[in-house]
């Protein structure tokens, strides 16, 4: 019998921790519990853990979404809700859990498959989607591959007096498989608003889950954000 070499064993072991759960599939999928929808799905349980929102009434060329919605992106989805109002279709993936909702809920941008939101996103031609990203100032960090409509986003908010940026490369949003271009036209454009601005929608900064079911502790920055994205797409309509 021949010698078992060191990368025989290496790799036999790998497979055993990897069976066993020793080691986690975190790093092969950005970080995030789960790679797909369909591996969270038999963890947690609509209703329960997660809900969808989504309405389809509205502009069907447009989709507004939070596919981190809830509390794993805290006010993404009370935000998008706001913009997609009743002339928009839109679509939410929103985390139900007391505590944990991103670290449990979070499923990266381009692996977000949940048939849904694919449905949505791929009868749509121009597409907003709202993120949360860390920060301790208020800003909007802009991505997606929709360059023109991503100027006119910038330009709004500007106007009304909001920092905005292009985003960094980690959460640029220009992946084709990136949930924010899975449209027709592949292109979309993907909003990350900072902790620190999305404290500022709501009185004394509280993003608490009953802060943000009570319309009455938005504050002005609230609205005026939420304007300011429906005139940017109202304004590409029109070019």
């Amino acid at each position: 019998m021949g010698r078992i070499s060191w990368g025989t064993i290496a790799l036999v072991l790998l497979l055993f921790f990897v069976g066993t759960g020793k080691i986690s599939k975190a790093e092969d999928c950005g970080g995030d519990r789960f790679c797909s929808f369909q591996e969270l799905n038999e963890v947690y349980e609509e209703g329960e853990d997660w809900e969808i929102e989504k309405r389809t009434d509205g502009d069907q060329r447009w989709l507004v979404s939070a596919i981190h919605g809830g509390g794993i992106e805290e006010a993404t989805s009370t935000i998008g809700t706001a913009i997609a109002g009743s002339s928009y279709p839109y679509y939410a993936f929103k985390g139900r859990l007391s505590s944990g909702n991103f670290s449990n809920l979070h499923i990266t941008s381009t692996r977000f498959d949940e048939p849904q939101a694919l449905e949505m996103v791929g009868s749509a031609e121009h597409h907003i989607a709202l993120h949360g990203a860390s920060g301790t100032e208020p800003k909007t960090l802009l991505g997606g591959r929709n360059t023109e409509l991503k100027a006119i986003v910038k330009n709004q908010l500007e106007a009304r007096g909001f920092t905005v940026s292009a985003a960094p490369d980690r959460i640029d949003g220009d992946h084709p498989d990136n949930y924010t271009n899975r449209t027709k036209s592949g292109q979309g454009v993907q909003v990350e608003i900072t902790r620190a601005q999305r404290k500022a929608f709501y009185k004394n900064g509280d993003i608490s889950l009953s802060s943000r079911n009570d319309p009455s502790n938005q504050t002005e920055a609230f609205t005026t954000y939420v304007q300011a994205i429906q005139a940017a797409m109202q304004k590409y309509e029109g070019i």
